[in-house]
């Protein structure tokens, strides 16, 4: 028996790395703070770093394993139990990058094995894609001195420790013994290197009913970073398509596409975008009469990719952008296509403020009333704004894509099997479409929270209770949510209530002022706002103001087509002011504070 072993380590876990992880980079508003506690967290949690990593090989098939020992999971859960919760999500991210790296050494030890014995490997084997989570104590037996055991739910304890096998083969020039995303679960994982196509839904409905005159027609457009909706609307018709963002490749979120852009990928990326605007207009107008116009919001990242312009300030501080003026040209100045047909881009407020926020408030009518309203985007970058057609303040908190599903453990998007609704008491779920439940999407998320918190199976810390202590909470036998999925519930709840008390504070305006919340993104529809509220996304007395705004950027351009209003949406963007978070000291007080779910 062959013996592989990982007797010492250098790891250097990078800060923007990390900080990206927890959801705060440098352009987040919490970035400050949270490089300040990386400081603090690293020279702490490298103390506690006992590194397990060894491999045997057996039956030509290597079983390997790695654990940074107890102390790192028990210095993690102390930050919560003394309400640190900015610490612990931090030593958390910390713990698995230095696993992480640990493992990529252990397979460069393997890789020296194999060359002595003459031979490759064929693949890695890991659960539950590879082989069901109860057969992995038979790696630990052949290892025969691994200082990690296996729950009852066979999660492993230490919490940061991992176990695979990888098939050996006689073609000596083969080595695949690294972690394949394409095949992993954890399809939104931050550390993700290889793209996902699997299904997922984009949302298209919106709240808003249009009338058509007689003999106009259009296509309204809303480009986001992920998706892209379109629709033609004429008097009797509507038709939709909904596709992926093909400059995915360069990165799912804004910032990786500005680095792409500034690193002269720019036209690649306008490119991108402008064959997918191309082939969705031939898909709506397949058969039907050229529209008069088409009209198209996005943020504005994605109107500098549209139009080919620099983002060199959109990355760095303080994230300037040249073009939130909204555009009036032509299609074929935009595309590879001889069609002169009008097109308008509404305009944005800021650089994390975009003309799709815009839309989205034109569409709530925003630009009608006096009374003030609250209008909130619960998507990966939490856009929020609060006012009326006097004055308008706008902010960007940066939640991640935890109510999306992104980085959760059986997360998915809106799809038919898609956990949507949750009681626990009794139990009772609730699926798209009725199917058999196959993951659980944003909504499904909050209720699953909520439920849990009301049935004591976590505190008020998030943390899990009791036999769940340090395990994952079964909801079915295929759907588990993890502590690792709650910290990432909270880090994204903390960000958007932040965002709205800072909002309301500077607008100078209290729950009692606020007439109407419109929720957009993708699940607003389907979400319960009182156990959003119970879970501190919302404060409980705006629970019942709550509207569904559904797919607010799209519905903005359907209202701008039917009532000529790109002179409202300029005066909207005149009567708004964008409220920077990044350098707000009371936004970092009151993200730890709303870390937690303690009730108000």
């Amino acid at each position: 028996m062959d013996r592989v072993t990982l007797a010492n380590h250098n790891i250097s876990p990078q800060k923007d790395k990390i900080l990206r992880v927890v959801g705060c980079p440098r352009e987040g508003a919490a970035h400050s703070l949270a490089a300040r506690y990386f400081d603090e967290v690293l020279p702490e949690l490298m103390s506690e770093v006992r590194l397990y990593a060894e491999a045997v090989c057996n039956d030509k098939v290597f079983y390997c394993a790695l654990s940074l020992g107890g102390g790192v999971s028990a210095l993690i859960s102390r930050y919560f139990d003394d309400g640190e919760g900015m610490k612990g999500l931090i030593a958390d991210a910390l713990a698995d990058e230095v696993l992480f790296e640990a493992d990529t050494a252990l397979s460069l030890e393997i890789k020296k094995k194999c060359a002595e014995k003459k031979i490759g490997i064929k693949k890695r084997l890991f659960a539950p894609e590879d082989f069901p989570l109860a057969e992995q104590p038979v790696i630990l037996e052949k290892l025969g001195n691994a200082p990690i055991t296996l729950t009852d739910a066979f999660m492993f304890s230490p919490v940061k420790s991992m176990a695979y096998m990888l098939e050996t083969t006689d073609d000596d020039n083969l080595f695949n013994a690294q972690h394949d995303c394409r095949r992993c679960s954890a399809k939104d994982c931050p550390r993700r290197s290889a793209d996902y196509d699997g299904k997922f839904e984009i949302l298209s409905d919106y709240a808003y009913t249009p009338e058509i005159s007689n003999g106009k027609c259009a296509v309204c457009i809303d480009i986001g970073t992920t998706t892209l909706a379109f629709e033609y609307i004429s008097a009797g018709e509507r038709v939709s398509y909904k596709a992926v963002n093909p400059q995915r490749r360069f990165g799912y979120d804004v910032l990786s596409r500005i680095d792409a852009a500034n690193r002269g990928r720019l036209s690649e990326l306008k490119s991108d975008i402008a064959l997918a605007i191309k082939k969705g207009l031939a898909a709506v107008t397949k058969g039907k009469k050229q529209p008069d116009k088409i009209i198209i919001a996005g943020n504005t990242t994605m109107v500098h990719l549209l139009l080919g312009a620099s983002c060199a300030t959109l990355g760095i501080y303080p994230f300037k952008s040249d073009h939130l003026a909204p555009v009036q040209t032509t299609l074929d100045r935009l595309l590879p296509t001889n069609e002169e047909i009008p097109v308008t881009v509404i305009g944005g407020i800021s650089a994390f403020v975009g003309g799709d926020i815009v839309s989205g408030l034109y569409m709530c009518g925003f630009h009608k009333t006096d009374k003030i309203n609250l209008f909130v985007d619960l998507g990966t970058n939490g856009e929020m704004a609060v006012g009326n057609r006097e004055r308008i303040i706008a902010t960007s908190a940066a939640a991640g894509p935890a109510f999306e599903g992104g980085m959760i453990t059986s997360g998915m998007g809106s799809v038919d099997g898609a956990v949507c609704g949750v009681e626990l008491m009794p139990l009772n779920i609730r699926t798209i479409g009725g199917k058999e439940p196959v993951g659980i999407c944003g909504s499904g998320i909050i209720e699953l929270v909520s439920e849990m918190l009301d049935s004591k199976i976590i505190d008020e810390t998030g943390l899990l209770t009791g036999k769940y202590f340090e395990n994952a909470f079964a909801l079915t036998d295929k759907i588990t949510f993890t502590q690792s999925d709650i910290r990432q519930v909270q880090t994204a709840k903390a960000a958007v209530r932040a965002g709205i008390e800072c909002l309301l504070n500077e607008y100078g305006a209290g729950y009692d002022d606020i007439d109407t919340v419109y929720l957009a993104g993708g699940f607003g529809g389907a979400l319960d706002a009182r156990k959003a509220a119970n879970i501190g996304i919302l404060p409980r007395p705006l629970a019942d103001k709550t509207k569904a705004a559904g797919n607010s950027s799209l519905g903005g351009c359907v209202r701008l087509f039917a009532e000529g209003g790109l002179d409202e949406t300029e005066k909207l963007r005149a009567v708004s002011k964008d409220f920077p978070l990044g350098e707000n000291e009371k936004f970092n007080e009151l993200y730890i504070k709303y870390m937690n779910f303690g009730k108000e």
